[in-house]
């Protein structure tokens, strides 16, 4: 099984320093902050050169993927039931 726990080590130096520069901000916009800057340098450049926005999801990715977790939430639910009531 793959765990991943955020933020990691080199993530949690940029959490200590933007949380001293933002005091009350939410703290996911920390740890998430390189990956928010990336997008919007992206997206920021396909509105100015009209390039596509490489590894931008766009609508239709989204709606694919909400889709996808619509199919897969009740089956992940019968799984899990069935693994919590087995402990």
């Amino acid at each position: 099984m793959f765990r991943h726990c955020m933020p990691d080590e080199e993530d949690e130096a940029n959490v200590s320093v933007l949380e001293a520069k933002y005091p009350g901000a939410m703290p996911y916009f920390f740890s998430q902050d390189p990956d928010y800057i990336t997008v919007k340098e992206r997206v920021a450049k396909m509105c100015v050169t009209g390039e596509e926005a490489l590894d931008i999801a766009t609508i239709d990715i989204a709606i694919a993927a909400l889709s996808v977790g619509e199919y897969l939430t009740p089956l992940m639910q019968k799984e899990l039931s069935g693994t919590v009531a087995s402990q």
